[in-house]
């Protein structure tokens, strides 16, 4: 094959290469990891972890199980499970949930 019949081949990819380029670009990320909001609603940045991550619904089913537990009768482990349960629910407040899931444990715990 000569240079003119493979000229027209390279101008066409020349030319397509900026197009496939401009559809397949990756979104910018944050300092968090997180894509921007570009909703235009002005909410903020997206919270991934929002009230539907396996660490939730599990921190939430630790702290439901720990609840339905009897009150152990020895006062100082009844008062241990209140602070873990009390310290459970402020972890879950801050959106820790690993910190929630351990306290919701420990808690189970001190009602053995």
């Amino acid at each position: 094959m000569t240079f003119s019949k493979l000229a027209p081949l390279a101008v066409a990819l020349i030319v397509a290469t900026p197009v496939l380029a401009q559809t397949t670009a990756t979104p910018t990320y944050t300092q968090s990891g997180q894509t921007p909001n570009n909703s235009g609603s002005g909410a903020g940045a997206i919270d991934p972890l929002r009230d539907a991550t396996p660490s939730v619904d599990n921190c939430r089913q630790l702290m439901q199980k720990a609840k339905s537990m009897t009150a152990p009768t020895n006062p100082d482990r009844a008062d241990a499970a209140e602070k873990e349960m009390a310290l459970a629910v402020d972890a879950r407040d801050h959106r820790d949930y690993a910190a929630c899931r351990d306290h919701a444990i420990l808690a189970m715990d001190a009602k053995k």
